[in-house]
């Protein structure tokens, strides 16, 4: 499911990369990462991301409980598409330590959600995320926004999920996007 999702998603991308292009030509520089660990296990070995998108640094691991808390992580939800039908998230640590988190829900009537990036930093209680993330359709058909850059995930009153911390970066409405852990992890 998360392998579709993720063809899918790159597809789209590749897309909008022409689209936003138009008729100017320019080249983009690709690396392929190994993936030496991972959430999942119906994911591929490898990953191929823009080079500028890859961090510095590897991720700082702070606290041990969050790193487990994102490698045995339960799925994302935004509350406009479904609190209970969670969409998949996968967390992959590259060979040179970095973590690449992809994730996103989709709605049966064709609204989602996206993210797409690097975890930078897990501490307790919180996780920072360098990347992209987009809402299309939701609440509304006619909704889109989408923004690329450092973002902050938290756990917050003893809750098995994480939060996103800006929650009306897109317009006016809130939104809550959460990405879950086993509560046994709290």
């Amino acid at each position: 499911m998360l392998a579709a999702a993720t063809a899918a998603m790159a597809q789209e991308g590749e897309a909008q990369v022409r689209e936003d292009a138009g008729s100017q030509s320019y080249e983009v520089s690709l690396t392929e990462l190994k993936i030496v660990r991972s959430s999942r296990t119906d994911v591929p070995g490898t990953i191929t991301v823009e080079t500028a998108e890859i961090p510095e640094q590897p991720t700082r691991i702070l606290d041990q409980r969050g790193a487990e808390r994102m490698m045995r992580n339960e799925g994302v939800t935004l509350q406009w598409i479904d609190w209970e039908e969670r969409g998949p998230v996968w967390v992959g640590v590259t060979e040179t330590g970095n973590w690449s988190l992809l994730g996103g829900q989709r709605g049966e009537d064709g609204s989602l959600l996206e993210l797409e990036g690097f975890v930078t930093e897990i501490g307790s209680d919180y996780f920072i995320y360098e990347g992209t993330i987009k809402i299309r359709g939701a609440p509304d058909a006619d909704r889109g926004c989408g923004r690329t850059k450092q973002w902050r995930f938290e756990v917050t009153q003893n809750r098995s999920y994480y939060r996103l911390r800006e929650f009306e970066w897109c317009d006016s409405l809130t939104d809550y996007i959460d990405i879950y852990f086993p509560p046994s992890l709290r």
